[in-house]
């Protein structure tokens, strides 16, 4: 793999719906950057605010292309993602979160690694900040792990976020996308599909993301954050490189979690849990439990 050189063009692609309150910061730390060959391209997902107010700003005081690509329908961040994939003019793709942050050498350094490493992907080390910016936990880096195992790796424990990956195009010419039909996880997924496809990602020992974290994030909701990143597990029950016992381990625990929470006041949706825990095959008699009173309490709503 050839080296970058500071000429070769970075193509940044940021997903945005309802994106105006944070996009300016976001923005801002890509112009920022040290590396300073890129693109910037946002797809607005579903037109509800100023985002792209804020891009047009943004494209005023740069002589960098920067593209806004519109959707007046929600259609989730895969497809906003893999659009954004096809627009891409560079040699890079660099993804980012239209809340997240990078530090200015978030760039420099990544393609350093993938120059220094003869690797396809980086991922990088972040801090994890709240709605206002504030730094509530630091410095957390990705584990080294061997291709064969970073797939089940992942499933135990997901270290990689998507503003986190910085990529070689060529990663993406065999037609590796994110998957639309997960709403959450996606990301992961395309980390699973990545190691499949056997390219190998360097990981940083530096923190250069800042990923925000604040009250309407969907990794901030109890019950819809497992409810719905069980499907990446359910996806990859037949993977061969995936440790099955222990995907259908995680996944038994998420759907036995929502039911927990959710069967006194919407038995429906626990009931719902349950069947897909019980496709899985064994389960614990907790299940059961649960199930007869969703089955009870869901008597009595009808």
């Amino acid at each position: 793999m050839s080296a970058p050189l500071q000429s070769e063009l970075v193509s940044i692609l940021i997903p945005a719906h309802r994106a105006a309150a944070y996009l300016g910061a976001t923005l801002d730390s890509v112009a920022a950057q040290t590396w300073s060959a890129w693109e910037v391209l946002v797809y607005e997902d579903g037109i509800l605010d100023d985002t792209a107010t804020a891009v047009t700003a943004f494209a005023a005081r740069t002589a960098n292309r920067v593209e806004l690509l519109r959707s007046e329908v929600n259609r989730g961040v895969s497809r906003a993602r893999n659009a954004l994939l096809d627009a891409a003019r560079g040699a890079f793709i660099a993804f980012l979160d239209a809340d997240d942050l990078w530090t200015p050498d978030h760039l420099a350094h990544s393609l350093d690694l993938l120059r220094t490493e003869h690797t396809a992907w980086s991922i990088s080390g972040l801090h994890l900040i709240d709605s206002a910016g504030h730094v509530t936990r630091h410095n957390i880096l990705p584990t080294p792990t061997p291709l064969a195992a970073l797939p089940t790796r992942l499933l135990e424990h997901n270290f990689i976020l998507t503003s986190g990956i910085v990529a070689r195009t060529e990663v993406f010419a065999g037609g590796i996308r994110f998957d639309p039909a997960l709403r959450i996880g996606e990301d992961l997924d395309l980390c699973i599909e990545l190691a499949r496809a056997g390219f190998q990602p360097s990981f940083s020992r530096r923190a250069t993301l800042h990923y925000r974290k604040h009250p309407v994030s969907t990794t901030a909701d109890p019950v819809r954050f497992p409810e719905e990143f069980s499907a990446v597990f359910e996806k990859h029950l037949a993977n061969p490189l995936v440790n099955r016992g222990v995907c259908r381990r995680l996944l038994r625990g998420m759907l036995l979690d929502v039911a927990r929470m959710t069967w006194r006041r919407e038995p429906r949706r626990a009931l719902g849990a349950l069947h897909r825990l019980f496709r899985t095959g064994r389960f614990a008699p907790r299940a059961w439990l649960l199930w007869l009173l969703a089955r009870s309490r869901a008597g009595r709503s009808t």
